[in-house]
């Protein structure tokens, strides 16, 4: 597969299809509620959609400079293991919490300090979760300059790790997938606008700010 054999619009349809993007009222990890749920961990249950979001990252990844992949717990390491088989590049990746036996670590994989990793998350929100990854592989002696998500919620996440001095690179806005789904008559414009609500036109949220992905 090659950097160019992949199609946006093909992707999000497909999301849709297998239930990753849902509308409704959905109860978010922060208690809010929102119009729209992406559930992006179903891709390790549809291998050709999984195959697809690979050809994103793959496409975004061969425009950085980097030494290491690292996934993201745990939504990022499904995603980060197959974009390292299929661009054959080392993967690491954080723990939740560091081992109580053997050598107690707390990144899985091996690494040199002063390398650079690249971090792989499946989408951004708040940004939290890329910069708890980020924290942890700075500790532990590693650059991280970049940051790449299949999809940008446009809820304040890309702003908040760029003020980190980490660049953040979206396979696709929350925007444009809504586009596309509405073209191909997934959803209706009603649906759409209602989304739209909860995101200004500077990407920031009106609400759900501190939701963690």
């Amino acid at each position: 597969m090659n950097s160019a054999n992949f199609n946006t619009e093909s992707l999000v349809l497909t999301l849709f299809d297998i239930g990753a993007v849902r509308l409704g009222q959905f109860k978010l990890h922060s208690g809010q509620l929102s119009p729209i749920y992406l559930d992006l961990r179903l891709l390790v249950s549809y291998p050709e959609a999984l195959r697809q979001a690979t050809a994103v990252y793959r496409a975004i990844l061969e425009k950085l400079t980097f030494d290491r992949l690292v996934g993201t717990p745990l939504a990022g390491l499904p995603i980060g293991t197959a974009v390292a088989l299929e661009m054959n590049r080392p993967l690491i990746y954080p723990r939740q919490r560091a081992k109580s036996y053997g050598t107690g670590k707390l990144i899985e994989g091996t690494w040199e300090k002063g390398e650079t990793a690249v971090i792989l998350d499946d989408l951004i929100t708040s940004g939290d979760s890329i910069l708890q990854t980020a924290n942890i592989l700075e500790e532990a002696g590693l650059n991280t300059s970049d940051a790449v998500v299949l999809i940008d919620r446009q809820q304040g996440g890309a702003q908040t790790v760029r003020q980190r001095n980490i660049a953040l690179h979206a396979g696709i806005t929350l925007s444009q997938a809504l586009a596309i789904l509405e073209n191909n008559s997934r959803i209706t414009a009603r649906q759409r606008d209602e989304v739209l609500q909860t995101i200004d036109s500077s990407g920031e949220a009106k609400s759900d700010t501190n939701h963690t992905n």
